[in-house]
C-alpha cells in the first residue's frame, strides 16, 4: 500500500514534465502506423498506454495487432475498445472476428449480431451474423473429416512463414521467410520478419503411404529479388510463370501517394531452363496492389486479387482474359459470381482444371480468420460460394490452397495451433468424389435457382445457383440421401452412391421437383334465360373429409374457390324461387394443375299458368322442354319428362351399370337429393337381340339395380319407381331383324331417369 501511494504521488509530480514526452511517443506511433510498420507502432502505443489510459492508443494498438495477425492480443485490446465512448461499429466486427479466431465463438456471436444490426448495409455483416451459431459451426467442423488426411511439412516449415505452394515438376515452389543467414538482413517492417522469397522442395513417396520432402533450396535468382517475391503459379506446360513481387524494377522502388510499396503481378518465360523476359502485367499500378495470380489450363484466363478502386472493400477477386497474347482489363468477379467479393478480403485464388475456383476469405461465414471457399464454373454459370469446412479450415487463418491435377493431393497454409511457427504449409490426401447436383423443374426441364439442398451424410445445406447446380464432395464407398426443396414445389430426394468410384472422379446427380397440384373452380350462376343470378347460396362438400363450406355468389352471380387435389366435390346452388342445382367436380386423377370453370343453371319453380316453359337442370348445362300445360289437381299426370339426368349404360346381357358410368350414378343421386320434391322414374332398356320376354326381365333387373343404389343411400322409395321397357324403345331403329353394329346396340342398352311427379 505504501508503494502504491508513493508511486501515485510521484506520477502526479512528474506528469507535467512527462506529458510532452508521451505526446512525442504518440506521434511516433502514429507515424509508424501510417507507414504500415505495425511492429514499431505497437511498441510506442504500449509505452503510451503504460503511462496514460488513452482511447486513441487503444484503438490503434488493437488495429496493429489485427494487421500482423496476432489475434490473441487483438481480442484483448478490442475487448477494451468496444467499451469506449469512441467505439465504432467496425470495432465490434473486428472484436467478433478476433474472438472467433481464438476459439471463443460463443462470445463472438453477440458482437457479430450487434454489428449486423448496426450496419445493415454491410453484406459481410449480414453473412457473418450467423457464423457462430452452433448449427453452422458443427456443420462446418464435420464436412471433410471422412476424406481429408492432413500432415504438416516438418521438413519444410520453419518458425516463420511458409505458404503459397504451387506444383512444379517433381515438387513444389513455395514462399518463405526462412532466409535468416543473409549477409545483410532485409526485414519487413510490417511483421518485423525477413522478406519473402521462393523455394523449391522435391516431393518423395514415403514407405508408409505418405510423402517426404527434399531439403528446400532457393528457387531462382531471376525471380527472387531483394524484397517480397511470391507466391507463383505456372501454365499447364510450365514454361510460363506468373508471380507476385513488390513494385520494384531494377533499382527503382515504386511507391503510391502515401509512400507505400505496393504489389504487382509479373510474368516470365522459360528458355534453356532459365526464366527470361520478366514483364509487368498491363493492369498493374503503383496506386494499388495486384497479387496471387492463377491461370486456367488453357492459359486464357487469369484470376488474381487486388484492392484497386471500385471493389467491394479490402482485397477483391478479379479475372482478366488473354486475347491474341495480350491480357485484357481486370473484371471484378462479382460480375460473374454475385456476392463472391465482400467488404472483407478475398485472396489467394486457385483455379483447377475442372473449373473450380478456390480462394480464401474473411468476409464469408466460416470457422474463423481466413477460411477457404470455392465456386464452380460450368459453361459460364457459377455455383454459389461454399465453405470447404474442416479439417482444411480451422478457427485460424487458412488460405493458399492448391490441388494436383487428379485432386488426390494438395497443399494449403495455416497459422493454426500446433504448427512450427507463423504460417505453415500443410499437405493433404483426398479420398473423395466430386458431386455435381442438378435440381430442375420436372415439367419444363428448366434448372431451379435457390433450391435448398440437404445431405444426410454430414447434415450440410446448400443453395443452388442460377443454373440449378451445386458442387460438393462425398467420401469414397458411401451412399448418401440428398433432398431438394423450393418454395411452391414438392420436396424430392435422390440417393447418391460413390461405391466403385475412385478419388477425383465426378458423380452426377439430378433431382426433379414438381409443383404441388393446384386447382381452382370459377363459374357463374345463371337463370333460364341466361341472366346471372346474384347472391346465390353455395354449399360445397367433398369426399376427403373436409368440413362443409358455405359461401354466397357475388352480385353478378360469380364465384371462385380453391379445390384440393385428389377429391371429388359437390357444389349445390340454392336460391328462393328456384329449383336446386348441383355440379360435380373431381380433381382426383388429374395430373396437372388446372383452373376449372363450371356454370350452374337455376330453374325457376313453375307456377299455375296455362302454359309454361320448363328449363330443367343439367349438370354442366340446361335443357329446354317444349311448352306444356300445367294440369290442375285430379287430372291425369303428364307424360314423364327428362330433367337432364345423365344416361347410364350396361354391358351386353348384364344388369349392372358399366364401371365407366359410376360417376353418373353419383350425379343422379345428388340431383334427386338436392331436389327433395321431385318424383322420378327409373326406366331401363335393352337392345333388340334375344327373345323379347327375356329382354323385359333383363331391363327390369337393370332398373332394379339403380333403384337399389338410391335406396341404399337413403332416397325414400316413395320418390322413385323402377320400370323395365325391354327392347320396345330403341333409339336408333335397331329392331329385330335389322343388322346393326355393336356401337349401335350399345346405345340401346341404357337406363334413363325422368321426373314423373312432385311430392308437393
Amino acid at each position: 500500500m505504501r508503494f502504491r501511494i508513493i508511486f501515485t504521488l510521484l506520477m502526479c509530480c512528474l506528469f507535467i514534465g512527462s506529458a510532452s514526452a508521451q505526446q512525442r511517443k504518440l506521434k511516433k506511433a502514429d507515424k509508424y502506423f501510417q507507414a504500415l510498420n505495425y511492429q514499431k507502432a505497437i511498441q510506442y502505443y504500449l509505452d503510451v498506454l503504460d503511462k496514460r489510459d488513452l482511447s486513441r492508443a487503444k484503438i490503434k494498438v488493437a488495429e496493429s495487432y489485427r494487421k500482423i495477425g496476432n489475434m490473441n492480443e487483438a481480442a484483448f485490446w478490442y475487448g477494451q475498445v468496444v467499451r469506449l465512448p469512441e467505439v465504432e461499429p467496425l470495432h465490434k466486427l473486428y472484436y467478433a472476428q478476433a474472438l472467433q479466431a481464438t476459439d471463443k465463438c460463443e462470445q463472438a456471436d453477440k458482437w457479430f449480431k450487434e454489428y449486423a444490426a448496426e450496419v445493415p448495409s454491410d453484406e459481410r455483416g449480414q453473412i457473418l451474423r450467423n457464423a457462430c451459431e452452433p448449427e453452422t459451426v458443427n456443420q462446418l467442423k464435420s464436412v471433410g473429416s471422412d476424406y481429408y488426411r492432413t500432415q504438416q511439412l516438418e521438413d519444410v516449415n520453419t518458425t516463420l512463414d511458409e505458404f503459397g505452394a504451387s506444383f512444379f515438376r517433381q515438387g513444389i515452389v513455395f514462399t518463405s521467410e526462412r532466409d535468416r543467414g543473409a549477409a545483410i538482413r532485409r526485414i519487413h517492417t510490417w511483421t518485423g520478419d525477413p522478406f519473402l522469397e521462393l523455394y523449391y522442395a522435391e516431393i518423395k513417396s514415403a514407405a508408409n503411404g505418405g510423402y517426404d520432402f527434399g531439403l528446400p533450396v532457393k528457387y531462382s535468382s531471376k525471380i527472387n529479388s531483394k524484397f517480397h517475391d511470391g507466391p507463383v503459379c505456372f501454365n499447364k506446360t510450365q514454361d510460363r510463370i506468373y508471380f507476385t513481387r513488390n513494385n520494384i524494377e531494377g533499382n527503382r522502388i515504386g511507391r503510391d501517394g502515401g509512400g507505400v510499396v505496393r504489389l504487382k503481378i509479373l510474368t516470365a518465360r522459360l528458355e534453356n531452363n532459365e526464366w527470361r523476359d520478366v514483364e509487368s502485367m498491363s493492369f498493374n499500378s503503383e496506386e494499388y496492389s495486384t497479387a496471387h495470380p492463377t491461370v486456367t489450363a488453357d492459359g486464357e484466363k487469369m484470376y488474381f486479387t487486388s484492392d484497386m478502386p471500385g471493389g467491394m472493400g479490402g482485397m477483391d477477386l478479379y479475372v482478366t482474359m488473354s486475347e491474341n497474347g495480350r491480357w485484357g482489363p481486370a473484371i471484378n468477379m462479382n460480375a460473374y459470381v454475385p456476392g463472391i467479393n465482400t467488404e472483407g478480403d478475398e485472396i489467394f485464388p486457385f483455379i483447377h482444371d475442372d473449373g473450380t475456383l478456390y480462394f480464401a476469405s474473411n468476409g464469408h461465414a466460416g470457422l474463423g480468420g481466413l477460411d477457404i471457399f470455392y465456386s464452380n464454373d460450368v459453361d459460364g454459370a457459377w455455383s454459389p460460394v461454399a465453405n470447404m469446412g474442416a479439417p482444411i479450415n480451422s478457427n485460424a487463418d487458412d488460405f493458399s490452397l492448391t490441388f494436383s491435377d487428379d485432386k488426390s493431393i494438395g497443399f494449403y497454409s495455416s497459422n493454426r495451433a500446433g504448427g512450427n511457427g507463423n504460417d505453415d504449409l500443410y499437405m493433404f490426401q483426398r479420398e473423395a468424389v466430386d458431386v455435381e447436383l442438378l435440381v430442375y423443374d420436372k415439367n419444363s426441364g428448366e434448372p431451379l435457382e435457390a433450391a435448398l439442398v440437404e445431405m444426410n451424410c454430414n447434415e450440410r445445406e446448400f443453395t443452388t445457383g442460377s443454373d440449378g447446380r451445386i458442387f460438393f464432395e462425398m467420401p469414397l464407398s458411401r451412399t448418401c440421401r440428398i433432398e431438394a426443396d423450393k418454395d411452391d414445389y414438392k420436396a424430392n430426394s435422390a440417393a447418391a452412391s460413390t461405391k466403385g468410384y475412385k478419388s477425383g472422379e465426378k458423380l452426377l446427380v439430378s433431382i426433379p421437383l414438381d409443383r404441388p397440384l393446384e386447382f381452382s373452380l370459377a363459374g357463374t350462376v345463371t337463370g333460364t334465360g341466361g341472366q346471372t343470378i346474384g347472391k346465390t347460396s353455395l354449399t360445397i362438400t367433398n369426399d376427403c373429409g373436409e368440413p362443409v363450406d358455405v359461401m354466397e355468389t357475388n352480385s353478378s352471380g360469380g364465384f371462385n374457390l380453391k379445390l384440393r387435389p385428389g377429391c371429388c366435390y359437390l357444389i349445390k346452388a340454392q336460391k328462393q324461387g328456384y329449383l336446386v342445382s348441383t355440379e360435380n367436380i373431381c380433381t382426383r386423377g388429374r395430373t396437372s394443375s388446372q383452373n376449372i370453370t363450371a356454370d350452374l343453371a337455376l330453374n325457376s319453380v313453375p307456377t299455375k299458368t296455362d302454359e309454361v316453359v320448363e328449363v330443367v337442370e343439367v349438370t354442366g348445362g340446361t335443357t329446354t322442354v317444349p311448352p306444356t300445360t300445367i294440369t290442375p289437381p285430379n287430372f291425369p299426370i303428364p307424360p314423364a319428362r327428362p330433367l337432364g339426368f345423365p344416361t347410364l349404360y350396361h354391358d351386353f346381357d348384364r344388369a349392372s351399370v358399366q364401371e365407366l358410368y359410376q360417376d353418373e350414378l353419383i350425379i343422379i343421386y345428388n340431383l334427386i337429393q338436392a331436389n327433395p320434391s321431385v318424383i322420378v322414374e327409373i326406366g331401363s332398356h335393352t337392345d333388340a337381340r334375344g327373345p323379347s320376354s327375356y329382354n323385359n326381365k333383363l331391363s327390369t333387373r337393370r332398373a332394379g339395380e339403380v333403384a337399389q343404389y338410391l335406396k341404399e343411400r337413403g332416397i325414400s322409395e316413395g320418390r322413385f319407381s323402377a320400370r323395365g321397357y325391354g327392347e320396345s324403345q330403341t333409339v336408333n331403329g335397331c329392331t329385330d331383324g335389322v343388322k346393326c353394329s355393336e356401337e349401335q346396340h350399345q346405345e340401346n342398352r341404357r337406363t334413363e331417369v325422368k321426373v314423373v311427379g312432385n311430392t308437393n
